[in-house]
C-alpha cells in the first residue's frame, strides 16, 4: 500500500474541497488582474473601484474570509470581481487554462511560515512560483510583499532558480511601498506594531 508523505497531505486534502465561486453563476473564466489571499479585500477594493473597465479575479483559501468578501463586494457596488474559494494551486490550472492569462498578479503578505519544520506550506516557492509565471502576461508584473525579512530573502532566491523575470526594485527600495496599492490590513498592522514592510515586483519578460 502506497504512504503518502506528510508534505504532500494538506495539497491532497485541499483538492477534495469544493472550490466556492461568486457571483455562483459565473461562466467567463477570464480577468487582467489577479490576486491570491485578499484579506479583507482592502487593496482588491481600492484597485477595482479606481479601474472599473478592468477585470479583478481573487482567489482565498479561507472559508470564512471568502463569504466575508462575498457580503462587501456587492455592498461596495463593485461588478467587476470575480471571488474563488479554494487552493489556488488547484483553481487556477482549473479554470485558467490559457497562458497569459493576467496582466498582474499580486501575493500579498501571505503567512510566512518561519518555522523550518512548517517551510513545505510556504506559497511562494519555485513551484508556484513557475505556475503564475505561466498565466502571467509577457511585460506583466508579479508583485509580492511580506513583513518577513526572511521570507523576502527565501523569494528573492526562488526567483534566481526561474527564467523569464527581470526585478523592477532595487534593495535598498525594497521597503518602499508601492503607491497604486491601497494599505492592507496586515500591512497597517505590521506597521503599527514597527515592523519593516516589504514590497517586490518582477516583471516576466
Amino acid at each position: 500500500m502506497q504512504t503518502m508523505n506528510h508534505k504532500e497531505f494538506p495539497f491532497q486534502f485541499e483538492s477534495t474541497k469544493k472550490i466556492l465561486l461568486f457571483p455562483e453563476n459565473e461562466t467567463r473564466f477570464k480577468g487582467d488582474v489577479l490576486e491570491i489571499g485578499p484579506g479583507r479585500g482592502d487593496v482588491l477594493f481600492g484597485l477595482a473601484k479606481s479601474n472599473p473597465t478592468k477585470r479583478f479575479v481573487a482567489i482565498e483559501i479561507g472559508k470564512k474570509r471568502f463569504y466575508k468578501l462575498k457580503e462587501r463586494i456587492p455592498k461596495r457596488g463593485l461588478n467587476n470581481i470575480l471571488l474563488f474559494g479554494g487552493n489556488a494551486r488547484i483553481v487556477l490550472p482549473f479554470y485558467f487554462k490559457e497562458e497569459g492569462s493576467f496582466e498582474t498578479i499580486m501575493v500579498l503578505f501571505p503567512d510566512p511560515w518561519p518555522k523550518g519544520r512548517h517551510a513545505f506550506r510556504r506559497l511562494l516557492s519555485v513551484e508556484f512560483i513557475t505556475l503564475l509565471s505561466f498565466h502571467l502576461k509577457k511585460r506583466g508584473h508579479l508583485i509580492m510583499a511580506s513583513d518577513d525579512k526572511n521570507y523576502i530573502d527565501w523569494v528573492l532566491e526562488n526567483m534566481t532558480k526561474i527564467s523569464g523575470f527581470k526585478n523592477t526594485m532595487h534593495p535598498e527600495t525594497f521597503s518602499q511601498r508601492i503607491e497604486e496599492l491601497s494599505e492592507s490590513y496586515f500591512e497597517n498592522k505590521w506597521k503599527k506594531l514597527g515592523r519593516t514592510n516589504y514590497f517586490l515586483k518582477y516583471e516576466k519578460i
